[in-house]
């Protein structure tokens, strides 16, 4: 009984046409307006400096970037250092740094030391790899750097920390 007073409704009002006029028209203004931002090519007239916005925190000055007057906020502003966000050792701090470097110095082992030709040389096995000479600023197999060689130990560079192979 109600489904056909809803019937009736939409036949007498025509409600199905006047929907299906609506959204044809809607996709047809949808429709202009992408086609619009497609073909018009942005006016830059009005925008003459380009330059990017100053970084206030890596200036370092920022009691005088602010107009900080009192003494307190001058203070606080001589105290902040350029990488507010970012700790000195950021990648000590972080755990995946720490197994990498563990499971790299895992793989080395160092073999001897000699001198050749005056200059120091180490040989380290690489597990995997096998031995390979190393003098120092070598980069080895893009797994550690070669600092410097001494008499019982090797210091390498690895993911940026420096490491001691020994004996």
């Amino acid at each position: 009984m109600i489904n056909k007073k809803i019937i009736k409704l939409l036949k007498r009002y025509n409600i199905w046409q006047w929907t299906q006029v609506i959204l044809t028209g809607g996709i047809a203004i949808l429709i202009g307006l992408l086609v619009h931002q497609l073909t018009v090519s942005p006016n830059f007239e009005n925008y003459t400096d380009y330059s990017p916005a100053p970084n206030i925190i890596a200036d370092g000055n920022l009691a005088e970037i602010a107009r900080l007057g009192s003494e307190e906020s001058r203070e606080v502003g001589k105290n902040m250092r350029s990488g507010l966000f970012k700790s000195k050792n950021y990648q000590s701090d972080k755990p995946m740094a720490d197994k990498t470097i563990k499971r790299i110095k895992s793989q080395l082992k160092l073999q001897c030391i000699m001198d050749l030709d005056g200059v120091p040389v180490a040989y380290v096995k690489i597990k995997g790899e096998g031995m390979k000479q190393c003098r120092s600023g070598d980069t080895i197999s893009g797994l550690f750097t070669v600092l410097n060689i001494n008499k019982t130990s090797v210091e390498i560079s690895i993911v940026g920390h420096r490491e001691l192979l020994n004996f």
